[in-house]
């Protein structure tokens, strides 16, 4: 039986743009105020961190992901954020990618890293289990501002010559879960984002 998304994604308000080409990435600024991703930043902090080093095929390589993550699972606390969120995907990807979609099924993802580890996600695709629902969406929203560390560039690489991901703070990057992408390593400070997929049918 197919599994259900933990988060249901509401039906697009926007309808299709015909004819467009697809993009590297969308993005869409002014989607909390401060206060509200300091308070999404504080849920986070409460939350167990657990260090992630893996490379391919999930084997312990720190060359590979070297970050800290902590789940912000769809409860009261972060229900409103949850929402907000799906209501801006769900209109971009009509605008843009016009993807058969149905929900989140996992988590949101806090994700740290850390300039004094050299923080970072070298090139890889967001793949899944073959018994969970497709990733379609991949989904980043910058939390630290860029002032606050230097490299840690979202990179996503759907030509053959990556483009750079903006990194203001409170920005919503959205881009097909099968682009290989990367995050460059921290050299100084911290950079925070939230990470999430959204899933849906396999691809016709």
């Amino acid at each position: 039986m197919p599994m259900r998304p933990l988060y249901i994604i509401p039906i697009p308000p926007t309808p299709p743009i015909p004819g467009r080409l697809p993009e590297a990435f969308v993005s869409r600024q002014g989607l909390f105020s401060d206060e509200e991703m300091d308070r999404i930043q504080q849920a986070a902090l409460h939350r167990e961190s657990r260090r992630v080093v893996v490379g391919l095929d999930n084997k312990v390589d720190p060359d590979g992901n070297l970050s800290f993550v902590r789940h912000l699972p769809p409860n009261k606390e972060m229900q409103w954020a949850y929402q907000r969120i799906l209501d801006v995907i769900s209109e971009l990807n009509a605008r843009h990618f016009q993807f058969d979609i149905t929900g989140i099924d996992e988590p949101l993802y806090h994700v740290t890293y850390e300039g004094n580890e050299k923080g970072h996600y070298n090139w890889h695709i967001d793949a899944n289990a073959p018994d969970r629902p497709r990733r379609k969406l991949a989904i980043t929203f910058q939390m630290s501002h860029p002032n606050e560390y230097e490299g840690g560039d979202l990179e996503i690489n759907m030509t053959g010559i990556p483009v750079t991901a903006p990194k203001e703070r409170g920005t919503l990057v959205m881009f097909p879960a099968n682009h290989i992408h990367r995050v460059t390593p921290v050299t100084k400070g911290t950079r925070c984002a939230l990470v999430t997929w959204i899933v849906g049918p396999p691809f016709k």
